[in-house]
């Protein structure tokens, strides 16, 4: 879980940048609820397509981070003190 290659990782952070955006944006447009919460994953998956394996790995590493805290989509500290 903890290793997301550097590829993969770089597209899920542009991927996050753009549902945060457009969160934000509908939020300060003062659409529903229920809008935003489907039109952020709409304009994300337009942006930046994931396939249904690399979503589902999306939100476990979001779901996750909620859980366990920390920076999401961070690369792991391997060294040892």
């Amino acid at each position: 879980m903890n290793n997301i290659e550097p590829t993969l990782r770089e597209k899920f952070l542009q991927f996050r940048e753009v549902y945060e955006a457009s969160r934000i944006r509908l939020e300060d447009s003062g659409a529903s609820g229920s809008v935003v919460a489907q039109e952020v994953w709409i304009e994300a998956m337009t942006a930046v397509p994931l396939t249904n394996d690399k979503l589902r790995l999306y939100k476990m590493h979001v779901a996750m981070q909620s859980v366990n805290g920390g920076e999401l989509f961070a690369v792991p500290d391997d060294t040892e003190e």
